[in-house]
């Protein structure tokens, strides 16, 4: 029973389909256009040949009943009308000749075989000779001797030139080269070497010493964190205890109104380092928020550092004066004259190290001098000659007995022999402290830092101090202070 029923159904759709077919329009063949076969375009070149085209019923493809297309799928057609007397078929280039000058620029030919398929022979192209034949300029060398020529001259040669003809203009090697002759049947070749270490300029044409090679940067050294803030609390506390002390020392002696000539230096030399600490705690990242500010700051503390040096040679020079019995009193240099030398000279080696190096003031990474830079040694070498300066004064004062001078200020005297020996402990105190202080930031190093800040600290009670029990009214007005609590202890 199924199956009929299946057999049934399957006849019904096949009835159904055969009625749409035929309810459709019928749609007759077209041919498509006349095409070349591809793989035989044409059976001659020249002269009249034969080619096959096709076509093929598809445009459009016959359906619902319509025709299909009538006539041939394939015809033939002529090609290549045109006569072979009229276009070279083939040729072959022939060997170029030999050059006809021998040892400059000359010429050379040649020719090529043409093949024309009308008469099938081979003709040197007669009926057109502008294919027949190609000249060119060409260079030929001769490398040795022969019948009919000399050989051509070394392109080595100095003078080579003159048996050219015309000259090849090949430059000779410059100075300080030597000539390799590399020439071959071609041409000729040379090659130029720079000697003792020399380098060629192709633009110049001439030897030119080699640069010096460029350096590696030096990498930006680097603390942790924890010691950056260590190394900042310990200079800036430092700095503030040199500060304190060398402003109280200044204050005290103004105070008692003490003016004296020997007073005035240490308070300019007092003065000098006070304005360098000043520039000292400054914030640490000064160098990298503000460059301007950054290279003032180093500016300042090379004029700063060199005049507390100099106000040191002073000091010693008018302790000299007075030792050596050069003066009676008051030194050699008035209270004007030791201000001027005093800020003067640094002034000078400031503005001087500033018109050449400017640049090199200040770092990326900190506000003192660039170590490495040439702005060092005019940093360097006018401390070093104070500071020994400043030694043979003191070597000189103490090392022999100079014959007293009738009269003489006894209270001066003594106060210089004080000064002589508190010049001795500072000078190398406070150049210990501006060299650290330089080599800390420049290395970054938490352990210079901390010698650094210690010197500082004991650089500031040294000041007050020594220049307050070197000052004869000060001792006086302290023996009058003892006296005077001893006595109503009494």
């Amino acid at each position: 029973m199924r199956r009929t029923s299946f057999f049934v159904l399957s006849l019904f759709f096949v009835f159904l389909r055969l009625l749409i077919i035929y309810a459709q329009n019928p749609v007759d063949g077209g041919w498509t256009e006349w095409s070349v076969v591809s793989s035989v375009p044409c059976s001659k070149h020249c002269g009249g040949g034969k080619e096959e085209r096709v076509r093929t019923c598809t445009n459009p493809v016959p359906q619902y009943g319509g025709a299909n297309c009538t006539g041939p799928e394939t015809k033939t057609t002529d090609c290549n009308t045109h006569t072979c007397d009229e276009e070279i078929l083939s040729w072959n280039w022939l060997e170029w000749s030999e050059c006809s000058e021998p040892c400059t620029v000359g010429l050379r030919t040649r020719v090529r075989e043409c093949y024309n398929e009308t008469s099938n022979d081979d003709f040197s192209c007669v009926n057109r000779p502008d294919l027949a034949k190609e000249t060119q300029n060409c260079t030929a060398w001769s490398l040795k001797k022969s019948f009919n020529h000399t050989g051509c001259p070394s392109p080595c040669d100095q003078n080579y030139d003159v048996y050219t003809s015309p000259p090849l203009n090949i430059k000779h090697c410059p100075n300080r080269a030597k000539c390799d002759d590399k020439s071959d049947a071609t041409g000729p070749r040379r090659i130029c070497t720079c000697v003792m270490g020399y380098l060629l300029d192709e633009d110049d044409w001439a030897c030119y010493p080699r640069p010096p090679p460029s350096s590696t940067p030096r990498p930006i050294p680097t603390m942790t964190p924890v010691e950056k803030t260590v190394a900042i609390v310990l200079t800036r506390t430092a700095s503030t205890i040199l500060l304190v002390m060398t402003g109280l020392t200044m204050v005290l002696f103004l105070l008692l109104r003490i003016f004296t000539v020997d007073r005035v230096i240490q308070m300019n030399m007092e003065l000098a380092i006070f304005l360098a600490h000043i520039m000292l705690i400054f914030p640490a990242d000064t160098c990298t928020t503000n460059k301007d500010l950054c290279r003032v700051l180093s500016i300042c503390l090379h004029f700063f550092f060199t005049a507390c040096f100099m106000f040191l040679l002073l000091e010693a020079l008018h302790m000299y004066s007075m030792v050596a019995y050069v003066v009676p009193k008051n030194g050699m240099l008035s209270r004007a004259q030791n201000m001027i030398i005093g800020w003067g000279v640094p002034a000078l080696v400031t503005v001087g190290s500033i018109s050449f190096f400017l640049e090199d003031y200040g770092s990326e990474y900190h506000c003192w001098l660039q170590m490495d830079k040439p702005l060092v040694y005019l940093q360097y070498g006018p401390v070093c000659c104070i500071c020994l300066l400043n030694l043979i004064l003191l070597e000189a004062a103490g090392a022999s007995d100079y014959k007293p001078l009738k009269a003489y200020d006894g209270r001066q005297l003594f106060s210089a022999r004080i000064h002589q020996r508190s010049n001795l402990i500072l000078m190398p105190l406070i150049l210990s402290s501006w060299i650290l202080g330089m080599l800390s930031d420049y290395e970054q190093n938490i352990g210079l830092y901390s010698t650094f800040a210690i010197i500082n600290a004991v650089i500031g009670f040294a000041i007050f101090i020594l220049h307050s029990l070197g000052n004869q009214e000060v001792r006086e007005k302290v023996k009058q202070l003892f006296h005077c609590c001893f006595s109503k202890n009494k």
